[in-house]
């Protein structure tokens, strides 16, 4: 028993240790909570900044605003203690979101000047991934081009690490590097561990010309999650002549991809198109006729209001209703209601209803 009794002492005696260290901290900085001397209060925030990682990422956030006012306290980010580190490039990258004009411009000369870039490309010839990404996520916030080759071999690098393509993607996009996008987005050995929702995210704050982009994407792109990113910014963005690129993909392909083609060509109201998406309103899955049924009412509903009325009839909820908000747009409110009574379908008649109101009622909204 007696290793055991040893074994406590020294446990006992750490704790006590421990303690005794937090509270001459507490001590100290209660006995200059009063003082107005800078050095007192500088050694204060020290202190704070050892105790807590929070209070540091806010002292070096002050430090930086410091430096970007003119006649600061600060000349450079060398002057600013710890701001080399993981918590930096945190304060640095917080700080540029909140930054516009010569204030941005001060940051970026800093931030891309020979000393804290010493720092990222020793940063970037590591082994610590999450330190690497904060690095990229930074290039991204301050637009520092010069470092593009850089994010590009972190990708590379790091093509197995959802993180890194996340923020990788993100920074290329945000630096507008069209070049480095296309040939990273063309690479099969690039496995892209993306979500489509995640590259719609990235897509769009593409700095460049987004329709180029998405005309030598659409039909080259190894990912599919990427082509369908592209069908959905073409119909989004409404890029009418990329149109007879998406066809060959309502046309066929997998049913995700068709369904994107289907909406995107709707929303451009791409022509050659319109027969497809028509036959489409047959398609035995709910999601594409309910695309198609809004799609049809963008080519008018007027013109297609018996293929409609046939999808107001539907078995399934979604396409009831996205058939009853196209068929509001008909002119002849009257004749509809008929064509609708007409059908026997006591559902569809209730939705028809209920999407007239609420048509009515937005318009009264906006009036």
């Amino acid at each position: 028993m007696n290793w055991m009794e040893t074994l406590l002492g020294g446990l006992v005696a750490v704790l006590a240790a421990v303690l005794a260290l937090g509270a001459a901290l507490l001590l100290l900085l209660h006995l200059t909570r009063a003082a107005d001397s800078r050095r007192v209060q500088r050694m204060r925030e020290q202190l704070l900044c050892f105790i807590s990682g929070e209070a540091q990422a806010c002292r070096m956030k002050s430090r930086i605003y410091e430096m970007l006012e003119p006649g600061g306290a600060v000349d450079a980010l060398s002057g600013i203690r710890g701001i080399r580190s993981p918590r930096g490039l945190i304060a640095i990258t917080e700080t540029a979101g909140e930054l516009t004009g010569a204030a941005l411009e001060k940051l970026q000369k800093e931030a891309g000047g020979e000393w804290y870039g010493e720092y990222l490309r020793e940063l970037f010839e590591g082994v610590d991934e999450e330190a690497m990404a904060l690095g990229v996520k930074l290039i991204g916030a301050l637009k520092l081009k010069s470092y593009t080759a850089d994010v590009v071999t972190q990708i590379y690098c790091c093509r197995t690490t959802v993180q890194m393509q996340h923020i990788g993607m993100l920074t290329l996009c945000m630096l507008g590097a069209e070049r480095d996008i296309i040939a990273l987005c063309r690479d099969h050995t690039i496995a892209s561990l993306l979500s489509f929702r995640t590259l719609e995210e990235i897509f769009s704050i593409y700095t460049g010309d987004l329709k180029k982009l998405c005309r030598k994407l659409i039909t080259t792109a190894s990912d599919p999650y990427i082509r369908r990113t592209c069908i959905k910014t073409i119909g989004e963005k409404r890029y009418e002549d990329l149109g007879d690129l998406v066809l060959p993909h309502l046309l066929q392909g997998h049913i995700n991809t068709r369904i994107d083609a289907a909406r995107a060509l709707g929303q451009i109201r791409f022509e050659e198109a319109y027969l497809p998406i028509l036959e489409s309103a047959q398609d035995p899955r709910w999601e594409m006729r309910a695309v198609v049924a809004t799609a049809l009412g963008a080519f008018g509903a007027d013109k297609n209001t018996e293929p409609l009325v046939g999808l107001l009839c539907d078995k399934e909820w979604w396409v009831r209703y996205r058939a009853a908000e196209s068929l509001t747009t008909v002119c002849d409110t009257e004749r509809l209601l008929r064509r609708v009574e007409e059908t026997h379908d006591r559902f569809a008649g209730e939705m028809m209803r209920f999407a007239l109101d609420q048509a009515a009622l937005i318009r009264g909204e906006a009036a």
